[in-house]
């Protein structure tokens, strides 16, 4: 309980954070706040137990028990993390499904979606967020990968590798 507890916590304080002010560099940012909140709850746990606080008693003893707190607030984190990029940007493909759900049933053809969807509606936000991302930069008027990119981009294809896919995109 206390896992998921964490994670509602970290996850209200990201929504106060980022009405406020959305990061430039949003994963970087997630990645420190979500880490961030389980350091720090961590370290208080250990600090009551260490002290022999009265508090403490209500505490897990087993370092099973801690290491299972880890692993199902790192896989909340996680799994939040891999839906964050559909929900933090315009997807493509929910664009288009909500460009045709409000038709109210009419639908729209081939050309008219393609009209709708131009490179300037779904390329460059991409590139955009690329760039602040630190992901990708822009040099000379050509988009060149960054070293955060070039990470993220080996993992994926290694990932997709495992997995018996091609290299993908």
């Amino acid at each position: 309980m206390a896992a998921p507890a964490l994670f509602l916590l970290a996850f209200a304080a990201q929504a106060v954070i980022w009405r406020r002010r959305r990061p430039r560099a949003q994963y970087t940012a997630l990645l420190g706040l979500y880490l961030g909140a389980f350091a720090l709850v961590t370290a208080g746990l250990v600090a009551l137990r260490l002290a022999g606080a009265e508090a403490a008693r209500a505490l897990p003893l087993a370092p099973l028990d801690y290491a299972t707190f880890a692993l199902l607030y790192v896989g909340l984190v996680a799994a939040f993390g891999t839906t964050y990029s559909a929900v933090q940007a315009d997807s493509p493909t929910m664009s288009v499904l909500l460009a045709i759900e409000a038709t109210g049933g009419r639908g729209l053809g081939l050309a008219e979606l393609l009209d709708r969807f131009t490179d300037q509606v779904l390329v460059h936000p991409r590139l955009d967020d690329l760039v602040r991302g630190g992901l990708a930069r822009l040099r000379d008027g050509r988009y060149v990968i960054a070293p955060r990119g070039v990470l993220i981009a080996r993992t994926f294809v290694l990932f997709r590798r495992l997995l018996g896919f091609g290299r993908g995109g």
